[in-house]
C-alpha cells in the first residue's frame, strides 16, 4: 500500500481490509431482488392487459419502439445523426431481434434491472453507512413507487439506473487506486452518457475526481494523474464510435447526439418558467419531428440553411444571450427546477404517475413515492451534515463522495429539464442517506449517551427535509392541468385508432372543464365529427355524414381566424381543416388551409400530396369548365403540371416514409389515368416505381393493371396478359365486383 491509499485509510478512521459488516451477503441480495421483481412484474402484466398504451405506445415510447423494431430488422448504422441518446434503443432493438417484436418480453427484463438496481442501492448503502443501513435502503428501493411503474414502459430509466447505481459503485471503490477501477468508471461513464445527455456534464467532473480526491488527503499527484487518464480513456473507448459514426452519416461531429443545445434552451427560456417537458410554440412534441422542428425554426431565424450542429449551437446561444439580458429571470427559472427536482410532486412529461394508476390497480398501494423516500434521503444527507460525518458504521469519505455525486447530479437536472423520469436516476444515490437517516433512528433507543442531541438533529434533520420535499410549486388547477394533458393525448389515441366513442367521451369532457375555449380540444371535437363522417360515408350513410362533416367544418372554421392562437395549434387546426375540405370536396378551402398547415412544415409530405390532389382536382374543374377562358384553362394545365412535380419530388426526398412514397406513386398515377391526361405509361411507371417499394400493395397493383388494359386495347398482347394475370391474383386474394367487371373486360 503507498502512502496515498494510507492517507486515504487514516481519512476514513478504519484500517485497511474493513469490508466485512460492509456486504449484504448473497441471502439478503437474493431477498432484496425477488423484493423489488415482484412487485415489478405484477405492474408490467396489470400494464400488459390494461393499460390503454400498452400495444399502442406513444411519443418518445413509440420513437424508442419503432426504431429498435428497426434496429432489429437490420437497420444497425441508420442515415441522421443521432437527436436522441441512442444506446436504450440499440439495446431494445437487441431484444427485439431475439425475442421478435415483443414488449412484454422488454418490460419483463426491464424488471430484472429494475429489482438488480435495488440490489446495488443496498450495496452502496452497505459499502457508505454498513450492512443494516444498506439493507434498509435496498428495502426501499425495492419499495420505491415510481420504480414499479417505470419498467412497464419503454423508455430509458430502466436501463440508466442500474448503470447509474454501478457508476457509483465503481466511483467509490475506485479509491483504492486501482487502474481497472478507473477504466472501469470512464467506460460505464460513457455507456450513462449514451442513454442521458445530462451525463456528458458529469464526464470532465469524472476525470478529474481522482485528481481533487488526491489533493483532499495529500496523495502523490502523478498516479492520480494516471487514474484520471484512465477514466477518460475508457469514456472515449465508448463515445468515439458512436461520434464517428455521426460524422459518417451527417458529416459534423457529435459526440453522443445533436440535441444538447435544444434540451439546454428547453428547459431554458421565458416561455417555460418552471423548466419542465413542454411544446414549445414551433415545436410538436413528437419525436419524429422534433428535430425538424428546431431545425426549421432555427433557420427562419437566422435565413439560411443549418446542419444539426450549427442549430445545437442556435439554441444553445440564445440560452446564453437571454441569460446575459435577463440574469434574473433565469435565476429564478433555476430556482424553481431546483424546488421542483426536489419536491413532492412527480413531474409528468410522457407518463403521469397518478393517471397511469388508474389503469394499474398495484399503483394505488401506498408504499410512498419521493415524498416519504426522497424527503428521508435528503434528510439523511441533513443528518449527515449535522453529525459531521459521525456515526456507527460511517464511512465519512465514501459518503461525501456518493453526497457530491448526488449534488452534481442534481445540479445537471436543474440546467437542463426536470420531470419526474429525469428525477428518477437521483433517487438511487439518495436512498443509502435515507438508510442512514432510519438505522439511525432506530439505535437511538440503544444510546442512553447523547440521545437528545441525537434526536434533536433527526428530528431537525427530518423537519428541514418535508419543508424542502412538500412546499408546494404547483397548485391544485396546475396537477389538474398535467392529468388533462393525459387525457387529450389518450382521446387522439383513441381517435387514431378507430375508437371515436372513447375519443368523444373524453373530449366532451374536457371541453366542458375548458367551457369551450381550448382549441386544441375543438380541434379534437372536429376530428371525432370528421371520423365519424367518413365510418358513415363507408357505409352509404352519405346524408348523414355530409352533415357531420359540415358540422366538423363549422366547428373548426372560426379558430382559423383567431389571431392570438398559438402557431402549433394553428397548424394542428388548419391540418384537421384541410382533411374535412378534402372530405366534403371544397378544393378551394382546402388549398388554402393545406398552404397555411405548409408554413409551419413545408417538408410533410402528407401535406405535400394532399396539396397535389388538392390542385389537381382545381385544375382538372377548370379544364372541364367548356366556359372557363383559355388563360384559366393554362394556369389549370400548369397547376397540373405542378401537382405532378410536387408528388415526383415527395418520393426523391431522402427522408420520405416508404408508406408516403407509395401513397405519392398511387397519387400520381391516378392524375395519369384520368382522361384529362391519359398518359398510361407514365401511369404505368408511377406503379411499378410503387410497387418496388411494396410488391404486395393491392391498389398499386389493382391500378397497374387498369393502366395496362387502358394502354393495351386494341394492340398489345403483352399488356393484355399482364393485366389479365394481375387481376386474376387479385380476384383470387379478395373476390371484387370492380375488379371482376375489369377481369371480364379484360378477356373480352
Amino acid at each position: 500500500m503507498n502512502g496515498g491509499e494510507r492517507a486515504v485509510e487514516r481519512d476514513l478512521g478504519r484500517e485497511p481490509g474493513h469490508a466485512i459488516g460492509r456486504r449484504i451477503g448473497p441471502g439478503w441480495a437474493l431477498l432484496l431482488f425477488l423484493a423489488a421483481l415482484l412487485p415489478r412484474v405484477g405492474v408490467a402484466l396489470q400494464y400488459g392487459a390494461a393499460h390503454p398504451f400498452a400495444e399502442d405506445p406513444t411519443i418518445d415510447e413509440a420513437s424508442y419502439d419503432a426504431w429498435g423494431a428497426r434496429i432489429a430488422e437490420g437497420e444497425w448504422l441508420g442515415d441522421e445523426v443521432f437527436f436522441q441518446e441512442p444506446l436504450y434503443p440499440y439495446t431494445l432493438g437487441v431484444v427485439y431481434a431475439v425475442f421478435g417484436h415483443d414488449r412484454r418480453a422488454a418490460r419483463l427484463l426491464q424488471c430484472g434491472l429494475g429489482a438488480l438496481t435495488a440490489v446495488l442501492v443496498a450495496v452502496l448503502g452497505a459499502r457508505t453507512f454498513g450492512r443494516a443501513a444498506g439493507i434498509l435502503a435496498g428495502a426501499i428501493a425495492a419499495l420505491y413507487r415510481p420504480g414499479w411503474l417505470f419498467p412497464s414502459l419503454l423508455l430509458k430509466p430502466s436501463l440508466f439506473l442500474p448503470i447509474l447505481a454501478m457508476i457509483a459503485l465503481v466511483l467509490l471503490a475506485s479509491r483504492q487506486g486501482r487502474a481497472r477501477t478507473a477504466f472501469a468508471l470512464g467506460v460505464l461513464a460513457g455507456l450513462g452518457a449514451l442513454l442521458r445527455g445530462n451525463v456528458l456534464l458529469l464526464l470532465p467532473c469524472f476525470v478529474l475526481w481522482p485528481l481533487a480526491r488526491a489533493m483532499a488527503v495529500r496523495a502523490p499527484i502523478r498516479g492520480a494523474l494516471l487514474r484520471a487518464a484512465l477514466v477518460l480513456a475508457g469514456a472515449l473507448l465508448v463515445l468515439l464510435p458512436v461520434a464517428a459514426r455521426n460524422h459518417y452519416v451527417g458529416g459534423i461531429f457529435a459526440l453522443t447526439t445533436s440535441g444538447a443545445g435544444t434540451n439546454v434552451y428547453g428547459g431554458n427560456n421565458a416561455a417555460n418558467p418552471h423548466g419542465i417537458a413542454t411544446e414549445l410554440d414551433w415545436v410538436r412534441g413528437i419525436p419524429e419531428h422534433e428535430a425538424g422542428d428546431w431545425r426549421r425554426e432555427a433557420e427562419r431565424r437566422l435565413g439560411r440553411a443549418l446542419d444539426p450542429g450549427e442549430v445545437s449551437s442556435y439554441w444553445l446561444s440564445q440560452v446564453l444571450d437571454s441569460i446575459q439580458r435577463e440574469p434574473l429571470l433565469h435565476l429564478s427559472i433555476l430556482a424553481r427546477k431546483l424546488r421542483l427536482t426536489l419536491g413532492a410532486y412527480e413531474v409528468p412529461d410522457n407518463h403521469h404517475l397518478e393517471w397511469d394508476a388508474r389503469y394499474l390497480p398495484l399503483l394505488r398501494l401506498p408504499v410512498g413515492g419521493f415524498g416519504v423516500w426522497g424527503m428521508l434521503g435528503l434528510a439523511g444527507a441533513l443528518l449527515f451534515a449535522l453529525l459531521r460525518g459521525r456515526g456507527a458504521g460511517v464511512d465519512r469519505a465514501a459518503a461525501l463522495e456518493l453526497l457530491a455525486l448526488a449534488a452534481l447530479y442534481v445540479a445537471t437536472i436543474v440546467l437542463t429539464v426536470t420531470s419526474m423520469r429525469i428525477r428518477l436516476a437521483l433517487v438511487p444515490l439518495l436512498l443509502p442517506f435515507a438508510g442512514f437517516w432510519l438505522h439511525t433512528g432506530w439505535r437511538l433507543r440503544r444510546s442512553p449517551r447523547g440521545r437528545a442531541r441525537l434526536a434533536s438533529a433527526l428530528a431537525g434533520s427530518l423537519a428541514l427535509a418535508a419543508l424542502i420535499v412538500h412546499t408546494p410549486v404547483f397548485g391544485p388547477e396546475a396537477r389538474a392541468g398535467d392529468l388533462d394533458e393525459r387525457d387529450f393525448n389518450l382521446a387522439a389515441a383513441y381517435l387514431g385508432r378507430g375508437d371515436i366513442a372513447g375519443a368523444r367521451r373524453l373530449a366532451r369532457a374536457l371541453d366542458e372543464r375548458y367551457g369551450g375555449r381550448s382549441s386544441r380540444v375543438l380541434t379534437l371535437l372536429s376530428g371525432c365529427d370528421f371520423e365519424e363522417a367518413r365510418a358513415l360515408a363507408a357505409r352509404g350513410q352519405e346524408t348523414d355524414a355530409a352533415a357531420l362533416a359540415d358540422g366538423a367544418w363549422a366547428r373548426i372554421a372560426p379558430l382559423l381566424e383567431l389571431e392570438e392562437l398559438p402557431v402549433r395549434e394553428r397548424f394542428r387546426a388548419n391540418v384537421m381543416a384541410a382533411r374535412i375540405a378534402i372530405a366534403r370536396r371544397h378544393w378551394q378551402a382546402a388549398a388554402v388551409t393545406l398552404r397555411r398547415a405548409l408554413t409551419f412544415d413545408p417538408e410533410d409530405p402528407a401535406l405535400r400530396i394532399g396539396l397535389a390532389r388538392t390542385d389537381f382536382a382545381l385544375a382538372r374543374r377548370a379544364l372541364r369548365d367548356d366556359d372557363a377562358a383559355e388563360d384559366e384553362r393554362a394556369a389549370a394545365r400548369e397547376r397540373v403540371g405542378a401537382a405532378l412535380a410536387e408528388l415526383e419530388a415527395v418520393t426523391a426526398a431522402d427522408d420520405c416514409p416508404p408508406e408516403r412514397a407509395v401513397e405519392a406513386r398511387l397519387l400520381a398515377a391516378e392524375f395519369q389515368l384520368d382522361p384529362l391526361l391519359g398518359n398510361w405509361t407514365a401511369a404505368q411507371n408511377h406503379l411499378r416505381a410503387a410497387l418496388r417499394i411494396d410488391e404486395r400493395n393491392r391498389a398499386a397493383r389493382g391500378l397497374l393493371a387498369t393502366a395496362l388494359w387502358r394502354s393495351g386495347t386494341g394492340a398489345s398482347a403483352p399488356e393484355r396478359a399482364e393485366a389479365e394475370a394481375i387481376l386474376m391474383q387479385l380476384l383470387a386474394e379478395e373476390e371484387s365486383a370492380e375488379l371482376r367487371e375489369l377481369y371480364e373486360a379484360v378477356r373480352k
